[in-house]
């Protein structure tokens, strides 16, 4: 009886022998190799290296790791649940490996790095698909284990990637939200985050695009659109057949009102598109697509190409309320009432913590359900548009239009004259400004409400420009007697950091 472990013994020992060393160079290239196919989007190569990579080094966690993460940007692309079932299958073998090489060196950094990782990316699997606490959970795992991570071995730079991201983004949970954090005992940095990014996008290993990528959408929303763009291009130019990088472009383009640049970036990706196997970022293409029409208010231009990023992602989840209420004003303004209607009720009603934008655009969004568009309304909406584009005189001239044509609707009314403060103040017509805020704070809306506090707002900036700081102090004062509006938390932040302002400058004089 005891001979038979002494032989299991023995086989084994012969087997680990004559057992081919493992060639760590070839793994690392192939590695590469997976993950500038991946980049590529030539999903199915990568998939290949990254197999050959789990069988020349079977006990190493990066061959699984990259097999999981393929199985993850193909459910972020398409949402089809077998791929979120192979991702998640994936990642219960890498943290069996990582396990068990931790078991035998728990100071192990790198292997760290992999278990963190696919904790990370599994908490954003989960919050995507709708399970919070799960998400949570498994964040707050990865968010640890990275931190031990670079704490231990401050050289590995891929590991700043998933760190520096998850800083970032607990950076920016909203107040209201907080206590979710003090609970799982985690805080965010938005500055060091970006940091960690960058340390990722400029000396990491596998790691580096994906750090660029996140670094040029949190830097461009940060308001440093030179710096994003240049990361952008950067993954352009090393990665020309990625659609995604090239959408994101327009998408940057689009909102800095650089709109040729935009079109043609957007109809490249579209064409790109055409010739591959794997899709990537189609219709986001259209929907950028859709977005610059919609801000030249080429209504119908905007309906069509809005209504083919629709078809193509067939899942309303995917689709913010924003995206639905521009279409459903685009193809209600370009005459196809059925389509707006249509759109409108595919909107979806945020829950009780979003009360931003979204929440906005779905009330909105349901009175534009019952109610058609008044001329007044059409008219508001293009000045808007005009306005965004820098071209204050026609945009005041639109407003000027639908205030006229709204009669009695205060709701109207008020967007109207807010529409014209902001262009006003923009344009730097400050007395007039002044002028149009005292005019529209006289009115009592009722959809429309949270506009009065923002045009307290707003007229606190223009006294403050004017060098009134003591009419500026008393109008960012009054946004404190309203309660229970929109965007409230960001305003009452806002007022805050105008206050300091304020605040700082008379100390400087003293």
């Amino acid at each position: 009886m005891k001979t038979v472990p002494l032989i299991a013994l023995a086989l084994a020992y012969i087997l680990e022998c004559n057992a081919e060393p493992i060639d760590w160079a070839r793994v690392h290239d192939l590695t590469i190799r997976g993950v500038h196919q991946l980049y590529d989007l030539e999903v199915d190569s990568a998939m290949q290296s990254f197999n050959a990579v789990s069988r020349m080094a079977p006990g190493d966690p990066r061959g699984p790791f990259f097999e999981s993460m393929v199985h993850f940007y193909l459910y972020g692309l398409n949402r089809d649940e077998k791929e979120l079932a192979s991702f998640f299958d994936g990642s219960e073998r890498v943290i069996e490996i990582c396990d068990r090489l931790l078991d035998q060196n728990d100071q192990d950094a790198q292997t760290k790095f992999y278990l963190g990782g696919i904790y990370g990316y599994r908490g954003l699997a989960y919050q995507t698909s709708g399970s919070t606490f799960k998400a949570a959970n498994d964040g707050r795992r990865g968010y640890l284990l990275l931190e031990e991570a670079v704490r231990e071995k401050p050289d590995l730079y891929d590991a700043y990637m998933g760190f520096g991201l998850f800083k970032y983004l607990l950076a920016k949970v909203p107040k209201s939200m907080k206590w979710i954090l003090s609970i799982l005992g985690l805080e965010g940095d938005l500055d060091g985050g970006l940091r960690s990014l960058k340390l990722a996008a400029e000396r990491g290993i596998y790691t580096r695009a994906e750090a660029k990528f996140f670094l040029s959408q949190f830097q461009f929303a940060e308001g440093r659109q030179d710096t994003a763009i240049r990361y952008l291009n950067e993954l352009r130019k090393e990665f020309p057949e990625n659609t995604l990088f090239l959408v994101s472009y327009a998408a940057m383009q689009q909102r800095l009102n650089n709109f040729d640049e935009a079109m043609s970036t957007a109809r490249e990706a579209i064409e790109l598109n055409n010739r591959k196997k794997v899709h990537y970022g189609e219709e986001f293409a259209y929907s950028t697509l859709g977005s610059i029409y919609f801000s030249l208010n080429a209504f119908s231009n905007a309906c069509t190409n809005y209504r083919l990023y629709m078809k193509m992602t067939r899942n309303d989840e995917r689709t913010p309320n924003r995206t639905f209420y521009r279409a459903a004003l685009a193809c209600e303004i370009a005459g196809d009432r059925e389509a707006a209607v249509e759109l409108c009720r595919r909107m979806k009603e945020p829950d009780s913590q979003n009360r931003t934008w979204d929440m906005l655009n779905y009330r909105r969004g349901q009175d534009l359900l019952n109610h058609p568009l008044t001329g007044a309304e059409i008219l508001v909406i293009k000045g808007g548009n005009e306005a965004s584009q820098k071209k204050y005189d026609r945009a005041i001239q639109l407003y000027n239009e639908g205030l006229q044509k709204a009669a009695d609707n205060a709701d109207i009314q008020v967007r109207a004259l807010y529409g014209i403060q902001q262009a006003q103040f923009d344009a730097d017509s400050l007395s007039s400004a002044v002028v149009t805020a005292n005019q529209l704070l006289e009115k009592r809306p009722v959809n429309e409400a949270w506009i009065i506090p923002h045009a307290w707002f707003k007229l606190g900036q223009t006294y403050a420009k004017l060098g009134k700081t003591v009419d500026a102090w008393r109008a960012f004062e009054k946004v404190g007697d309203y309660d229970d509006y929109d965007f409230q938390e960001r305003l009452e932040t806002q007022v805050e950091e105008e206050m300091k302002k304020l605040t700082d400058a008379n100390n400087s004089r003293q």
